[in-house]
Protein backbone atom coordinates (compact mmCIF):
# COMPACT_ATOMS: atom_id res chain seq x y z
CA UNK A 1 0.00 0.00 0.00
CA UNK A 2 2.83 2.62 0.81
CA UNK A 3 4.63 1.36 -2.09
CA UNK A 4 1.72 2.20 -4.63
CA UNK A 5 1.33 5.97 -2.69
CA UNK A 6 4.78 6.47 -3.20
CA UNK A 7 4.62 5.65 -6.43
CA UNK A 8 1.73 8.09 -6.86
CA UNK A 9 3.07 10.47 -5.62
CA UNK A 10 6.19 9.94 -8.01
CA UNK A 11 4.19 10.05 -10.90
CA UNK A 12 2.16 13.21 -9.92
CA UNK A 13 5.13 15.30 -9.03
CA UNK A 14 7.00 14.37 -12.36
CA UNK A 15 4.08 15.53 -14.07
CA UNK A 16 4.49 18.95 -12.47
CA UNK A 17 8.21 18.95 -13.54
CA UNK A 18 7.38 18.00 -17.11
CA UNK A 19 4.82 20.87 -17.09
CA UNK A 20 7.37 23.22 -15.55
CA UNK A 21 10.51 22.24 -17.37
CA UNK A 22 8.76 23.04 -20.84
CA UNK A 23 6.15 25.86 -22.15
CA UNK A 24 3.26 25.32 -20.42
CA UNK A 25 0.19 25.69 -22.35
CA UNK A 26 -2.90 27.56 -21.77
CA UNK A 27 -5.20 24.89 -21.61
CA UNK A 28 -2.77 22.71 -19.32
CA UNK A 29 -2.43 25.99 -17.16
CA UNK A 30 -6.14 26.44 -16.94
CA UNK A 31 -6.81 22.52 -15.55
CA UNK A 32 -3.44 22.47 -13.35
CA UNK A 33 -3.91 25.70 -11.67
CA UNK A 34 -5.82 24.99 -8.71
CA UNK A 35 -6.39 28.53 -7.29
CA UNK A 36 -9.49 30.39 -6.85
CA UNK A 37 -7.66 33.17 -8.51
CA UNK A 38 -5.06 34.73 -9.70
CA UNK A 39 -3.25 37.05 -11.75
CA UNK A 40 0.12 37.21 -13.71
CA UNK A 41 1.80 40.67 -15.22
CA UNK A 42 4.61 41.81 -17.31
CA UNK A 43 5.97 44.47 -15.27
CA UNK A 44 7.40 46.03 -18.74
CA UNK A 45 4.46 46.13 -20.71
CA UNK A 46 1.74 46.09 -18.06
CA UNK A 47 0.37 43.07 -20.23
CA UNK A 48 -1.90 41.29 -18.20
CA UNK A 49 -0.89 37.20 -19.15
CA UNK A 50 -3.25 35.26 -17.01
CA UNK A 51 -6.03 36.44 -14.66
CA UNK A 52 -9.10 34.08 -12.83
CA UNK A 53 -11.02 35.81 -10.60
CA UNK A 54 -8.90 38.83 -9.98
CA UNK A 55 -11.55 41.01 -8.40
CA UNK A 56 -12.98 38.33 -6.42
CA UNK A 57 -12.64 39.08 -2.63
CA UNK A 58 -10.55 36.00 -0.34
CA UNK A 59 -9.00 35.88 2.38
CA UNK A 60 -5.68 37.23 2.14
CA UNK A 61 -3.13 35.79 5.39
CA UNK A 62 -0.10 36.92 5.70
CA UNK A 63 -0.02 39.07 2.34
CA UNK A 64 -1.80 41.79 4.77
CA UNK A 65 2.08 42.36 5.94
CA UNK A 66 3.17 44.05 2.52
CA UNK A 67 0.78 46.98 3.58
CA UNK A 68 2.00 46.75 7.36
CA UNK A 69 5.55 47.21 6.06
CA UNK A 70 5.03 49.45 3.48
CA UNK A 71 3.26 51.98 6.16
CA UNK A 72 6.04 51.49 8.24
CA UNK A 73 8.51 52.86 5.54
CA UNK A 74 6.60 55.46 4.75
CA UNK A 75 6.15 56.66 8.39
CA UNK A 76 9.30 55.57 9.54
CA UNK A 77 12.11 54.90 6.81
CA UNK A 78 12.99 51.84 8.94
CA UNK A 79 14.54 54.49 11.81
CA UNK A 80 14.21 54.06 15.45
CA UNK A 81 13.40 51.57 18.27
CA UNK A 82 10.22 50.28 20.28
CA UNK A 83 9.41 48.95 23.41
CA UNK A 84 7.46 46.37 23.59
CA UNK A 85 4.21 46.12 25.39
CA UNK A 86 1.76 43.39 26.92
CA UNK A 87 -0.64 43.51 23.38
CA UNK A 88 2.30 43.21 21.69
CA UNK A 89 2.97 39.57 22.52
CA UNK A 90 -0.96 38.18 22.77
CA UNK A 91 -0.62 36.63 19.66
CA UNK A 92 0.17 33.04 17.79
CA UNK A 93 1.20 31.52 16.17
CA UNK A 94 4.13 32.45 14.52
CA UNK A 95 5.91 35.02 16.72
CA UNK A 96 9.50 36.05 17.55
CA UNK A 97 8.68 35.90 20.77
CA UNK A 98 9.12 39.77 21.75
CA UNK A 99 9.48 40.26 25.84
CA UNK A 100 7.34 42.74 27.39
CA UNK A 101 9.74 45.38 28.01
CA UNK A 102 12.65 44.87 25.32
CA UNK A 103 13.59 47.43 22.84
CA UNK A 104 13.73 46.27 19.37
CA UNK A 105 14.63 48.21 16.63
CA UNK A 106 12.02 49.39 13.46
CA UNK A 107 14.54 47.77 10.80
CA UNK A 108 14.80 44.61 12.76
CA UNK A 109 10.75 44.00 13.17
CA UNK A 110 10.14 44.96 9.85
CA UNK A 111 12.69 42.19 8.30
CA UNK A 112 10.68 39.09 10.88
CA UNK A 113 7.28 40.85 9.42
CA UNK A 114 8.85 40.24 5.60
CA UNK A 115 11.13 37.49 6.03
CA UNK A 116 9.93 35.48 9.42
CA UNK A 117 6.16 36.56 8.93
CA UNK A 118 6.04 37.12 12.75
CA UNK A 119 2.77 38.38 14.13
CA UNK A 120 4.02 39.93 17.11
CA UNK A 121 6.63 42.01 14.99
CA UNK A 122 3.36 43.57 13.16
CA UNK A 123 1.54 44.49 16.59
CA UNK A 124 4.58 46.45 17.41
CA UNK A 125 5.19 47.73 14.01
CA UNK A 126 1.54 49.24 14.02
CA UNK A 127 1.48 50.66 17.28
CA UNK A 128 5.12 52.64 16.04
CA UNK A 129 3.83 53.58 12.78
CA UNK A 130 0.09 54.46 14.18
CA UNK A 131 0.09 55.53 17.43
CA UNK A 132 -2.39 52.92 18.20
CA UNK A 133 -3.60 49.75 16.46
CA UNK A 134 -6.95 50.97 15.79
CA UNK A 135 -5.14 54.23 14.14
CA UNK A 136 -3.08 51.94 12.21
CA UNK A 137 -5.87 49.62 10.86
CA UNK A 138 -7.41 53.03 9.66
CA UNK A 139 -4.42 54.23 7.94
CA UNK A 140 -3.82 50.43 6.40
CA UNK A 141 -7.88 50.81 4.57
CA UNK A 142 -7.05 54.72 3.59
CA UNK A 143 -3.70 53.94 2.45
CA UNK A 144 -5.50 50.78 0.15
CA UNK A 145 -8.41 53.35 -1.24
CA UNK A 146 -5.15 55.66 -2.40
CA UNK A 147 -3.70 52.60 -3.93
CA UNK A 148 -6.80 52.35 -5.69
CA UNK A 149 -7.68 48.74 -4.11
CA UNK A 150 -11.70 48.76 -3.95
CA UNK A 151 -12.09 45.66 -2.66
CA UNK A 152 -9.40 45.09 0.45
CA UNK A 153 -10.56 45.92 4.04
CA UNK A 154 -8.12 45.36 6.61
CA UNK A 155 -9.11 44.07 10.03
CA UNK A 156 -5.77 43.48 11.39
CA UNK A 157 -1.81 44.36 11.14
CA UNK A 158 -0.75 40.94 9.87
CA UNK A 159 -3.01 38.76 8.45
CA UNK A 160 -4.36 36.74 11.05
CA UNK A 161 -8.31 35.07 10.61
CA UNK A 162 -10.78 38.15 11.69
CA UNK A 163 -14.64 38.79 10.19
CA UNK A 164 -14.88 41.03 6.78
CA UNK A 165 -10.72 40.60 6.27
CA UNK A 166 -10.40 40.58 2.02
CA UNK A 167 -8.79 41.62 -0.58
CA UNK A 168 -9.03 40.03 -4.35
CA UNK A 169 -5.12 39.72 -6.93
CA UNK A 170 -6.07 42.68 -8.65
CA UNK A 171 -5.64 44.68 -4.89
CA UNK A 172 -3.04 42.94 -3.81
CA UNK A 173 -0.95 43.08 -6.95
CA UNK A 174 -0.95 47.13 -6.24
CA UNK A 175 0.28 46.86 -3.06
CA UNK A 176 3.13 44.23 -3.45
CA UNK A 177 4.21 46.51 -6.81
CA UNK A 178 4.13 49.86 -4.74
CA UNK A 179 6.11 47.68 -1.58
CA UNK A 180 8.76 45.85 -4.09
CA UNK A 181 9.35 49.54 -5.40
CA UNK A 182 11.49 50.69 -2.75
CA UNK A 183 14.54 49.23 -2.52
CA UNK A 184 15.07 48.12 1.48
CA UNK A 185 11.67 46.53 1.53
CA UNK A 186 12.60 44.59 -1.76
CA UNK A 187 15.89 43.43 -0.32
CA UNK A 188 13.97 42.05 2.28
CA UNK A 189 11.91 39.83 0.50
CA UNK A 190 14.67 38.36 -1.11
CA UNK A 191 16.67 37.36 2.25
CA UNK A 192 16.98 33.95 2.60
CA UNK A 193 17.54 34.71 6.34
CA UNK A 194 18.83 36.18 8.82
CA UNK A 195 20.38 36.37 12.44
CA UNK A 196 18.21 37.83 15.31
CA UNK A 197 18.95 39.01 18.93
CA UNK A 198 15.82 39.73 21.29
CA UNK A 199 15.99 39.22 24.83
CA UNK A 200 14.80 35.66 23.75
CA UNK A 201 18.32 35.47 22.46
CA UNK A 202 19.56 34.84 19.27
CA UNK A 203 17.67 32.65 16.42
CA UNK A 204 18.30 32.28 12.74
CA UNK A 205 14.93 33.93 11.07
CA UNK A 206 14.30 31.96 7.80
CA UNK A 207 12.40 33.29 4.98
CA UNK A 208 8.82 31.33 4.18
CA UNK A 209 9.66 31.03 0.23
CA UNK A 210 10.08 27.61 -0.61
CA UNK A 211 10.79 28.77 -4.29
CA UNK A 212 13.70 31.08 -3.24
CA UNK A 213 16.90 30.18 -4.28
CA UNK A 214 15.60 27.10 -5.46
CA UNK A 215 13.32 28.46 -9.00
CA UNK A 216 15.29 30.38 -11.71
CA UNK A 217 15.12 33.93 -10.97
CA UNK A 218 12.80 33.65 -7.87
CA UNK A 219 13.05 37.52 -6.56
CA UNK A 220 11.00 39.23 -3.81
CA UNK A 221 7.77 37.22 -2.48
CA UNK A 222 5.66 37.81 0.91
CA UNK A 223 3.83 33.91 1.08
CA UNK A 224 0.67 33.54 3.13
CA UNK A 225 -1.61 30.99 5.03
CA UNK A 226 -3.92 29.92 7.36
CA UNK A 227 -6.85 27.69 7.36
CA UNK A 228 -9.75 29.89 6.08
CA UNK A 229 -7.31 32.01 3.58
CA UNK A 230 -5.65 28.51 2.55
CA UNK A 231 -2.49 29.33 0.28
CA UNK A 232 -1.57 33.06 -0.76
CA UNK A 233 0.91 34.44 -2.49
CA UNK A 234 2.94 37.51 -3.90
CA UNK A 235 5.80 36.98 -6.18
CA UNK A 236 8.57 38.67 -8.63
CA UNK A 237 10.66 36.34 -10.89
CA UNK A 238 12.87 37.67 -13.48
CA UNK A 239 14.57 36.04 -16.13
CA UNK A 240 16.82 37.53 -19.35
CA UNK A 241 15.67 41.01 -18.11
CA UNK A 242 11.69 40.52 -17.88
CA UNK A 243 10.31 40.60 -14.70
CA UNK A 244 6.87 38.91 -14.17
CA UNK A 245 4.79 39.18 -11.10
CA UNK A 246 2.25 37.25 -9.77
CA UNK A 247 -0.79 37.05 -6.52
CA UNK A 248 -2.46 33.86 -6.06
CA UNK A 249 -5.56 33.91 -3.35
CA UNK A 250 -6.97 30.63 -1.90
CA UNK A 251 -4.71 27.91 -3.38
CA UNK A 252 -3.96 24.77 -1.96
CA UNK A 253 -0.78 24.56 -3.23
CA UNK A 254 0.94 27.77 -4.02
CA UNK A 255 4.48 26.43 -4.68
CA UNK A 256 3.05 24.30 -7.57
CA UNK A 257 0.71 26.87 -8.82
CA UNK A 258 3.33 29.58 -9.07
CA UNK A 259 5.62 27.41 -11.05
CA UNK A 260 3.02 26.48 -13.05
CA UNK A 261 2.27 30.16 -14.07
CA UNK A 262 5.88 31.46 -13.77
CA UNK A 263 6.84 29.13 -16.78
CA UNK A 264 3.46 29.62 -18.68
CA UNK A 265 4.71 33.44 -18.26
CA UNK A 266 8.01 33.43 -19.52
CA UNK A 267 7.46 30.79 -22.59
CA UNK A 268 4.47 34.15 -23.89
CA UNK A 269 6.05 36.19 -26.43
CA UNK A 270 6.51 40.20 -24.37
CA UNK A 271 4.33 42.29 -26.36
CA UNK A 272 6.63 45.12 -28.23
CA UNK A 273 3.88 47.75 -27.17
CA UNK A 274 2.48 48.04 -23.54
CA UNK A 275 -1.35 47.18 -23.51
CA UNK A 276 -1.93 49.42 -20.35
CA UNK A 277 -0.13 51.51 -18.32
CA UNK A 278 2.15 48.97 -15.98
CA UNK A 279 0.89 48.54 -12.84
CA UNK A 280 3.88 48.11 -10.67
CA UNK A 281 4.00 52.44 -11.32
CA UNK A 282 0.92 53.78 -9.63
CA UNK A 283 2.15 55.97 -7.15
CA UNK A 284 0.22 58.48 -5.37
CA UNK A 285 3.49 60.01 -4.56
CA UNK A 286 4.38 61.21 -7.92
CA UNK A 287 3.47 61.19 -11.40
CA UNK A 288 6.72 59.62 -12.71
CA UNK A 289 5.58 56.01 -14.30
CA UNK A 290 8.32 53.23 -14.61
CA UNK A 291 9.20 51.70 -18.44
CA UNK A 292 11.38 48.81 -16.59
CA UNK A 293 14.06 47.71 -14.52
CA UNK A 294 17.59 47.87 -14.29
CA UNK A 295 19.98 46.27 -12.01
CA UNK A 296 22.86 48.20 -10.92
CA UNK A 297 26.30 47.46 -11.67
CA UNK A 298 29.53 47.89 -10.22
CA UNK A 299 30.93 51.71 -10.40
CA UNK A 300 27.52 52.25 -11.72
CA UNK A 301 25.79 55.81 -9.77
CA UNK A 302 22.04 57.36 -9.92
CA UNK A 303 24.56 60.13 -12.30
CA UNK A 304 25.08 57.54 -15.20
CA UNK A 305 22.22 55.41 -14.82
CA UNK A 306 20.14 58.35 -15.05
CA UNK A 307 22.42 59.67 -18.24
CA UNK A 308 21.94 55.91 -19.94
CA UNK A 309 18.28 55.70 -19.83
CA UNK A 310 17.82 59.59 -20.43
CA UNK A 311 16.10 60.89 -17.33
CA UNK A 312 16.64 63.29 -14.14
CA UNK A 313 18.74 61.99 -11.15
CA UNK A 314 15.56 63.35 -9.54
CA UNK A 315 13.14 61.36 -10.95
CA UNK A 316 14.97 58.06 -10.11
CA UNK A 317 15.06 58.48 -7.08
CA UNK A 318 11.66 59.76 -6.28
CA UNK A 319 10.29 57.16 -8.10
CA UNK A 320 12.58 54.37 -6.02
CA UNK A 321 12.06 55.94 -2.73
CA UNK A 322 16.01 57.28 -2.88
CA UNK A 323 16.60 59.63 -0.07
CA UNK A 324 20.55 59.48 -0.05
CA UNK A 325 22.04 59.23 -4.00
CA UNK A 326 24.81 58.35 -3.00
CA UNK A 327 23.94 54.94 -1.43
CA UNK A 328 22.80 52.70 -4.11
CA UNK A 329 25.03 49.49 -4.32
CA UNK A 330 25.52 46.78 -6.91
CA UNK A 331 22.85 44.13 -7.20
CA UNK A 332 20.02 46.95 -6.00
CA UNK A 333 16.98 46.82 -8.71
CA UNK A 334 15.74 50.21 -10.11
CA UNK A 335 12.92 51.20 -11.72
CA UNK A 336 13.65 53.69 -14.53
CA UNK A 337 11.37 56.68 -14.60
CA UNK A 338 9.25 56.76 -18.49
Amino acid sequence: MRFTLFISSVLAFSGILTLTADAVSRSQLNQSVKAKACLLVDLQTGQVLYSRRATVAYPPASTVKLMTALLVWEQTRLRGDIKVVTGDTRVEPSHVPLRVGEVVSVRDMTRTLLVGSDNDSALVLARKAGGSYGRFIQMMNQRAKELGCRNTIFKNPNGLPATGQVTTCKDLMKIFQKVIRISALRQMCTTKGFTLKTAVGSQWVKNHNRLLGRFAGMGPAKTGWTYASRHTYAASVERNGREIHLTLLNSPNKWTDARLLFEYAFGTKQASKPKSKPQAAETTNTSVVSKGVHRVQKGETLYSISRKYGVSVNSLSRLNNIRNPNVIRSGMVLYIPK
